[in-house]
């Protein structure tokens, strides 16, 4: 069998090379007004992908030609490479060509420049059965979103998640493609409950987060979404065990901020003054600390190209000492499906590289390198941005968080000094809670924690608080007669 695997990668091998070899001599003979097209194509089926790149742009540049085996090998190039590289093409090239491709790419590259009305135009040439159809569905709806379009986002949403499902079910064993589909037909499912979110169609909104199941990559980051979905139907006990769920071992690498301030907040409405001051003191005590640290290590590295991509490659073991969110922030930036395919992106290219550099060092060959290192310096860049800028973020969004947690302290502070004199408390004992006072729909799953496995109930978790607003009021009432008298 070692023998045959060793034949078969000398027989793979040489026959990369001759189509290489190919390549260059097109490239150094060739009058052929298509040979970028022809180069391209040779080294495409060398999989040298990013190579290819730079001759189909090429061809894209210098002529109008177009035909179903370069739609083909441009398809192809965009799934290996990513849009990026076609990116960097002009409005003019992107739009000369009858391309569903080329139109996905350009639609794209419109959204991202906030050129909404022409983004539409270009996306909408994309066929719905197109592979970059559920993407461009995604996008469309994003755009009707915007332009408070609701039935046209309603629409595109359920289209998109209706072709990813159909190709996540036709990549069969093919896992990675499946679960790509799978992500974006979940994406597209988060989008549609966010603008339902928006427009205030609470229930709505949560009905639809409830169809994104537990193993789905996107669903920790939803849970927050869902409590402030439960916070705006007033449930807030449900609001309350939605934030708790991040307490499961399961999910310990996630931390949002915001779930504090929201549980915080639901204690609040629930008139708990005791336990929202607890969680506000807990975050000062805690998490601002830790924040701090984080900021004094990564604040000194701000305008480094590759510190934060050096970072996130390092083996986890490397990072525990050196602040206590760096492994839980570097846990979740790896699951995020952006930096996932940005990352398989960066290290093909750097794996085509190598085999780039052991090319003879012609005119042909210094092309593809210096081609090739740009790319791969533009993509450097790239990946250490997005989690430059997710880390900041995160630092932000404490120092954000630590302000509104100061406004539920001195609302509840105010409120209590009305209420409150000496040590008198306003309830002696909320006790644990009672399952009266648990709000569920019929369809949810209740568990009294008597045998189940502690798992299974992760998302449907709601607290049993009763609410101590009467008592509140009551005593508020007593205080305004008592001043009156």
């Amino acid at each position: 069998m070692k023998v045959l695997f060793i034949l078969l990668f000398q027989l793979l091998s040489v026959n990369a090379a001759a189509s290489v070899n190919e390549a260059r001599k097109i490239f150094n003979t060739s009058k052929d007004t298509h040979k970028n097209a022809h180069i391209a194509q040779e080294l495409y089926k060398s999989k040298y992908y990013y190579s290819a790149v730079v001759f189909a742009k090429r061809h894209l540049i210098e002529t109008s030609a177009y035909n179903e085996a370069l739609e083909n090998m441009i398809e192809k190039l965009i799934l290996k490479t990513g849009t990026d590289n076609f990116t960097t093409l002009n409005d003019s090239i992107l739009g000369k060509f009858p391309s569903p491709s080329l139109a996905f790419v350009h639609g794209i590259k419109l959204f991202k420049a906030k050129r909404y009305k022409e983004a539409k135009q270009r996306l909408s040439l994309v066929p719905i059965d197109h592979k970059f159809s559920p993407e461009a569905r995604l996008t469309l709806g994003a755009i009707a979103n915007i332009n408070n379009d609701q039935k046209t986002m309603a629409n595109e949403y359920k289209s998109c998640i209706e072709q990813a499902d159909k190709r996540m079910n036709e990549a069969g064993d093919k896992d990675k493609l499946a679960r790509y589909f799978k992500i974006l037909s979940d994406t597209c499912r988060i989008h549609m409950a966010r603008s339902f979110y928006e427009n205030g169609k609470h229930e709505l909104a949560m009905t639809t987060y409830d169809q994104i199941e537990k193993t789905s990559y996107r669903w920790p980051y939803i849970l927050v979404e869902r409590a402030w979905t439960a916070y705006q139907m007033k449930d807030y006990n449900r609001a309350l065990g939605l934030g708790v769920t991040y307490k499961s071992p399961l999910l310990s690498s996630y931390f949002f901020p915001e779930a504090e301030v929201l549980s915080a907040l639901s204690y609040y409405r629930l008139c708990l003054y005791d336990d929202a001051l607890a969680k506000v003191e807990q975050f000062y005590e805690v998490y601002k600390p830790k924040a701090d640290e984080l900021k004094s290590l990564i604040l000194p590295q701000k305008g480094s190209h590759k510190f934060f991509l050096e970072l996130a490659l390092a083996p986890i073991s490397e990072n525990e000492g050196k602040s206590p969110f760096i492994r839980q922030l570097l846990t979740q930036i790896r699951k995020k499906i952006i930096f996932n395919v940005d990352l398989v992106n960066y290290k093909r290219a750097i794996n085509e590289n190598k085999y780039v550099n052991s090319l003879k060092n012609d005119y042909f060959g210094r092309t593809i390198k210096a081609e090739l290192q740009r790319m791969i310096s533009f993509r450097t860049k790239k990946l250490n941005h997005f989690i430059k800028r997710l880390m900041f973020n995160f630092v932000n969004d404490i120092h954000a968080m630590s302000y509104e947690m100061f406004n539920i302290k001195l609302e509840i502070m105010s409120n209590k000094r009305e209420l409150v004199y000496k040590n008198k408390q306003l309830i002696a004992d909320r006790g644990r809670g009672s399952y009266e006072n648990v709000s569920r729909k019929a369809e949810q799953q209740f568990y009294e924690f008597k045998g189940e496995f502690w798992a299974d109930e992760l998302g449907d978790y709601s607290f049993g608080l009763k609410s101590n607003c009467e008592t509140v009021k009551r005593q508020a009432t007593e205080i305004t007669m008592r001043g009156g008298q």
